[in-house]
């Protein structure tokens, strides 16, 4: 008897000892609701399903100032750690042409590490992190704009850019001297990965693309968006200060009443429909797809999506446990419903759907047709960070009224062509 509780004891020894030697899997992300959604998971894990899996996963956040630029540095410096790193979908071309991200293609479809629906993916979500065919990360939080609106103001939400202008007008001092907001609308206007992002979707909208043989970025819709974008700008329909507005003034505009409606990501919501956070409005906030054009189909839009994405690194010791993790993370039931219900948004029809979710974050019901009927992706071109710079800079000097849109647009088309040439995409 004595022998056997002896031998029981030191099983139980063995088991502590092996359970805290555990290898550990390291996961890299951003402070803020991403990571506050990561931090509830790597807990989860750790508890529940270590041991089921042999190995832990500890989590670093960092700062939100230059993350992507010190994440690509991580992974061109070819360090081995962290494992996982979350970044931006805008890379996916250029990890894809580089090798900076490990290809998971082939266990994205390997049933035993990777046993999810892979038909419950947003398509837009997966497009954004493949490129010529091959997957290099997979999406955490996919993103777009609403129309966020006054529903206490506007019984319902204009569904065209034209019908945006005119009830911007009405709820605008200016021209409504009785009008319960200074101005009607606020949208992106700093310099910044959301501006052309924003503006994309009216010049799609208006049934614009990237290229014809050439940068079509100066085409007739282009010129239609800008000089829509302008004209509200130049008739104070927004706040005079727009060309610096970026997320927080956005979300400050809303929460204080300056603003009737507004384009804003969706991640917004929570926090306005917070009462701490947002006691003017918490309960007067409405949400609808962005505006469109009517065409003899009906309305045309565009939502603009992004993916907040983890991806592998390639030189880490540990990549098949990442590639384990990050898929329970993203893609089971379990791990991607604790990320929703923490404030985050990933790219699962069943989880954007599910009633528990939605009770916390009606938005989705809006989000998830929006994306799934309208949603886009960027160009995916190894460049394209770059290209959009060039972009930004002559959108942005357009925004703060100092050159015409036909101008810019002629001048960033001709800047981007001469670029891409220079890269080999022209000869």
């Amino acid at each position: 008897m004595r022998r056997l509780v002896l031998i029981l004891l030191s099983l139980f020894l063995v088991v502590i000892i092996c359970a805290g030697n555990l290898p550990e899997v390291t996961l890299f992300c951003r402070a803020g609701p991403e990571a506050y959604g990561h931090r509830l998971q790597v807990e989860y894990w750790n508890k529940h399903l270590a041991q089921k899996y042999g190995f832990k996963v500890r989590i670093i956040e960092a700062t939100r100032a230059d993350y992507y630029t010190y994440v690509n540095n991580t992974l061109m410096a070819g360090a081995k750690t962290p494992d996982i790193l979350e970044s931006f979908s805008g890379f996916t071309a250029l990890y894809g042409k580089s090798g900076l991200a490990l290809d998971i293609t082939d266990w994205y479809y390997d049933d035993s590490l990777f046993p999810y629906d892979r038909n419950d993916w947003l398509p837009i979500a997966m497009k954004l992190v493949t490129y010529k065919g091959r997957i290099y990360a997979l999406p955490t939080d996919t993103n777009t704009y609403l129309l966020f609106y006054r529903k206490d103001l506007i019984p319902e939400p204009p569904k065209t850019w034209e019908e945006l202008y005119e009830v911007a007008k009405k709820f605008t001092k200016k021209y409504n001297p009785n009008s319960p907001t200074m101005y009607g609308l606020a949208f992106y206007g700093r310099k910044s990965e959301s501006l052309p992002m924003f503006w994309y979707q009216i010049f799609r909208s208006y049934g614009g693309t990237w290229w014809y043989d050439r940068p079509a970025f100066d085409s007739e819709p282009a010129m239609k968006a800008l000089k829509w974008v302008v004209k509200v700008i130049r008739e104070g329909l927004v706040p005079p200060d727009i060309s610096t507005y970026e997320y927080m003034e956005i979300l400050g505009a809303l929460q204080t009443g300056q603003v009737a409606m507004a384009v804003q990501w969706d991640a917004a919501y929570p926090t306005l429909r917070d009462k701490k956070a947002s006691p003017l409005v918490w309960d007067k906030m409405g949400v609808a797809m962005v505006p469109g054009v009517w065409t003899p189909e009906g309305i045309r839009r565009a939502h603009s999506a992004h993916d907040q994405m983890l991806v592998i690194n390639p030189n880490s010791k540990y990549k098949k446990e990442a590639f384990i993790f990050i898929a329970w993370a993203t893609a089971s039931p379990e791990g991607a419903k604790i990320y929703a219900m923490a404030g985050c948004s990933p790219p699962r029809k069943s989880i954007l759907s599910d009633p528990e979710v939605l009770k916390k974050f009606p938005r989705f019901s809006v989000k998830l047709p929006g994306l799934d009927k309208w949603g886009y992706a960027e160009p995916a071109l190894p460049d394209y960070p770059e290209m959009k710079d060039i972009l930004n800079t002559y959108l942005a000097k357009a925004w703060a009224l100092e050159i015409d849109p036909e101008t810019a647009l002629k001048k960033a088309n001709q800047e981007i062509y001469e670029f891409l040439r220079s890269k080999g995409y022209y000869k």
